[in-house]
C-alpha cells in the first residue's frame, strides 16, 4: 500500500514540473489524489461486473427450435400414424346456429369420436353443458337421439359416410404428394407444432393441419369451406371406456321413432 508521505511526494514532483512556482495544500492535494484512485479502482471494478451480468443475460436467453426439413417432417408424421391404427380419434370445436342441430343465437361445442381405422363414428352437439343431439354409424348399428323430444332412432348398421382424416387416408396423402409443409405453426396447448396443408381432391377441400413438433400426430385440422371451424384432435388409446365412446347410448325414458 502506497503511504501519505510518497503519494506527496509524487504531487510535489509532477506540480515542479508542470507549473514551477506554484504551490498547494498538501493536505488538499491527499485528498484530491485519494478520490481519483478511488474512481479509478470502481471504474475498473465496474466493467467487469456489467460485462458478466450481460454474459449471464445471453445465457439465459433459449436458443430458437431449430427447422425440421420438410422431407424429414413428413416421414415422421407417416411413421407416427403406424402405431395410432387402433386408437379412438376425439375433435371438439366451438359452434353456434351455423350448425345444423343449434337454435337461433345459441353457443355450444360438437364433439367427434372416430375410430382410426374409419370402421366408427359419433357426433354429439351440446349447448351450455346439455346434450342437443348424438348419433352414431357403425356395422353394428346407426343411433340418433334428439334430446329435445326425448325421441331415438335405431337402424342397421352401415360403414361410416363422413370424411375422417384417418391414420391410412393421411398416409396416403403424404404418398401422393398432396401434403407439403407450410412451416412451424402456432403452439397448441402449449406444444410447439407444425403445420402442413393438404391439396383437396375435387370436390374436397383444402385441408390445413397442425401436428404435434414432438410425436408428429395431428393435434388439429381445419377445412377451408365457408362457416369451417378448427377442430382440436387427441388420440385416445383403445380402452374398453374410450371404445364405448364410438356408440351412442340411449337414454331411459326416449321414445322410439319409425
Amino acid at each position: 500500500m502506497v503511504s501519505d508521505n510518497e503519494l506527496l511526494d509524487d504531487v510535489r514532483t509532477v506540480l515542479s514540473a508542470e507549473v514551477a512556482g506554484v504551490t498547494a495544500n498538501p493536505a488538499a492535494l491527499l485528498a484530491s489524489v485519494r478520490r481519483g484512485r478511488s474512481r479509478r479502482r470502481w471504474t475498473w471494478l465496474a466493467v467487469p461486473l456489467i460485462a458478466v451480468a450481460a454474459a449471464a443475460a445471453v445465457v439465459l436467453v433459449p436458443a430458437p427450435r431449430p427447422a425440421v426439413p420438410a422431407e424429414v417432417a413428413l416421414q415422421r408424421t407417416s411413421s407416427a400414424l403406424e402405431g395410432v391404427r387402433g386408437m379412438v380419434i376425439h375433435e371438439q370445436a366451438p359452434a353456434d346456429d351455423r350448425e345444423k342441430y343449434f337454435a337461433p343465437g345459441e353457443k355450444g361445442l360438437v364433439e367427434r369420436w372416430h375410430a382410426a381405422d374409419g370402421s366408427a363414428f359419433r357426433y354429439r352437439a351440446s349447448a351450455d353443458g346439455r346434450t342437443i343431439v348424438d348419433l352414431s354409424r357403425s356395422a353394428a348399428g346407426n343411433v340418433f337421439t334428439d334430446h329435445r323430444t326425448r325421441t331415438f332412432r335405431a337402424e342397421p348398421g352401415e360403414s361410416p359416410d363422413n370424411e375422417v382424416w384417418t391414420p391410412e387416408r393421411i398416409q396416403q396423402a403424404i404418398r401422393d404428394g398432396r401434403i407439403t409443409v407450410a412451416g412451424p405453426g402456432e403452439p397448441i396447448g402449449g406444444s410447439p407444432t407444425v403445420h402442413l396443408t393438404i391439396a383437396g381432391l375435387k370436390p374436397e377441400p383444402t385441408t390445413q393441419m397442425w401436428v404435434d413438433a414432438a410425436t408428429y400426430l395431428p393435434k388439429r385440422w381445419l377445412w377451408e369451406q365457408d362457416g369451417a371451424t378448427a377442430f382440436d384432435v387427441t388420440w385416445l388409446p383403445p380402452t374398453p371406456e374410450n371404445l364405448a365412446q364410438l356408440r351412442t347410448s340411449i337414454p331411459d325414458g326416449f321414445t322410439e321413432q319409425r
